[in-house]
């Protein structure tokens, strides 16, 4: 079903669903019909590159990472596990008078992947919310000493997408644009195009009220997500959907003319071709055989390193157990690569139990200091940093 249908419409014909409870009506309206058994199929892998780990206490909630391999650099977007049970409204968590007024400012770190130290980088004239999810790193070909930093922020009064200019070695971080459009409404992951246009995944159509609830009841539907094109050189900020609809879109990267977008519901990653436009051809979707979240380049051959859920994702479940996530309460993480010499086909990277990062959404290679970084959006010690043994990841 179009999701181009008047909202009036669409809630008189959720309202006649929630009545009947008809699946009938529920595959008309664009139900996504999803085999989850598709979605375990490395559920019961062996242990993978998680020999030589260290959880980090430096930094909790670190939703992703991404590694500026330049100045051996690891970025990460990070906040507060408990104040997320509260006010998280990517995760249906929708409660802000619940949630601790000085929670609703949480933090960008960065790693320095040669001394091991973590620092929580300075915001620098920011104000307001700042509730962290999808990030990316924009590096300037003419300048090779600063950075932009694109980071996803779901505000109470909306979701936003912040660019910080920041100075490498600096522990600083200065807001240069804080990006509002209405297409801008569930943002998810981000991923920078040039110093201030990107694309945005959206993970679900409605973004509060009534209709989300529903669709959160009943969905994923067909055309609940999507992937946007956001231009914000000039003052008037341009939005476009750049192609079609997805029942789950989340994490999102890109590599020359690549863009790959991963699915959170339906295990997949599609890839496109990005024209000169900045519209999007589909060239074709990959089974992961485990539902998708964020996205990493290897930067040695452009291969997508994709962090999964090996198991079927409970989040109800993960958010009562905050305190207890990867203590005595695991959730197996994993992560693929995307073999691009061999037509894209998966292959398992990483795989763990969930003793070192439990609920795992993003995990980046650093092939030449042999490191893999992984991050929890829910975990006390929100991100690990384990040793690859040489050959490990080339």
């Amino acid at each position: 079903m179009s999701s181009k249908l008047p909202t009036s419409a669409l809630l008189v014909l959720l309202s006649i669903i929630i009545y009947s409870q008809s699946p009938v009506l529920l595959q008309l309206l664009g139900q996504a019909n999803i085999d989850k058994t598709r979605l375990i199929k490395w559920s019961n892998s062996k242990p993978l590159n998680n020999h030589d780990c260290k959880v980090m206490h430096q930094a909790d909630a670190c939703e992703d990472v991404k590694i500026h391999y330049a100045s051996n650099t690891a970025f990460l977007a990070c906040g507060d596990p408990i104040g997320r049970t509260n006010w998280y409204p990517c995760a249906g968590v929708r409660h802000p008078e619940k949630r601790a007024e000085a929670s609703f400012r949480e933090q960008l770190f960065k790693y320095d992947i040669k001394s091991g130290l973590t620092t929580k980088l300075e915001l620098e004239g920011f104000d307001g919310d700042f509730i962290t999810h999808g990030i990316d790193v924009y590096e300037f070909p003419d300048d090779s000493t600063k950075v932009h930093i694109f980071a996803v922020n779901h505000g109470r009064t909306g979701d936003s997408i912040e660019i910080f200019s920041h100075n490498l070695g600096s522990n600083t971080a200065k807001l240069i644009k804080k990006v509002t459009h209405p297409n801008i409404k569930t943002a998810n992951g981000v991923s920078a195009m040039g110093p201030f246009d990107f694309y945005i995944t959206n993970d679900h159509y409605f973004a509060r009220g009534p209709l989300r609830v529903l669709e959160e009841t009943y969905g994923p539907f067909t055309w609940s997500t999507n992937v946007q094109y956001c231009d914000a050189n000039n003052p008037e900020v341009i939005c476009k959907q750049a192609t079609g609809t997805f029942p789950g879109a989340n994490g999102i990267n890109s590599w020359n003319d690549r863009l790959f977008v991963g699915d959170a519901r339906n295990g997949t990653v599609t890839v496109f071709q990005i024209q000169e436009d900045r519209s999007l051809t589909w060239l074709r979707q990959i089974d992961l055989g485990a539902a998708a979240d964020n996205i990493n380049i290897l930067p040695t051959t452009g291969d997508p390193i994709v962090a999964v859920f090996p198991t079927l994702e409970d989040l109800p479940a993960y958010l009562d157990n905050v305190r207890s996530l990867g203590k005595d309460f695991l959730v197996p993480a994993a992560a693929l690569r995307l073999d691009s010499s061999r037509d894209y086909t998966p292959e398992l990277i990483y795989f763990d139990d969930g003793s070192v990062v439990s609920f795992m959404t993003t995990g980046a290679v650093d092939p030449y200091n042999r490191l893999f970084i992984a991050s929890s959006v829910l975990q006390f010690g929100g991100f690990a940093v384990c040793k690859l043994r040489p050959g490990a990841v080339v």
